[in-house]
């Protein structure tokens, strides 16, 4: 036996809908109109949701079967700036006025920053961890 795609859409929204495993599981995906993944259910039924904003398009939430949900956030350049995780712990990320990013902050509360020794490099000359290594 093979996989079998079952699509929907049109006019370059062609999203597959309906997976047909080689074993005969079955998953699924759901889209809103303009055709962004809204929604996943595994070959168990276990359905995980995304949340969007509406305008970028972005992921705000999602939300795993059990109900454990994961929040986003983004600066007016649609970056990561901050992840709110289901045990309340979060994630930071900041930019400079580049976009480039200058430094993350992990769940744990460890910092790593970066340096940019040229103003047009997207890659940073020097990255410091949360020991001050570089």
């Amino acid at each position: 036996r093979r996989e079998v795609l079952h699509t929907e859409g049109g006019a370059g929204l062609k999203r597959v809908v309906k997976k047909e495993l080689a074993d005969g599981s079955v998953t699924r995906s759901g889209y809103d109109p303009v055709g962004r993944l809204t929604a996943q259910t595994d070959a168990a039924g276990r359905r995980t949701e995304y949340g969007l904003n509406v305008v970028s398009g972005d992921i705000t939430d999602i939300t795993t079967p059990d109900g454990r949900e994961t929040k986003f956030y983004y600066n007016d350049g649609n970056l990561v700036t901050a992840v709110v995780y289901p045990d309340g712990l979060e994630s930071r990320r900041a930019y400079d006025e580049r976009d480039r990013l200058v430094s993350e902050t992990s769940r744990s509360g460890d910092v790593i920053r970066y340096a940019y020794d040229n103003p047009h490099s997207e890659l940073p000359a020097t990255t410091t961890d949360a020991t001050g290594s570089t």
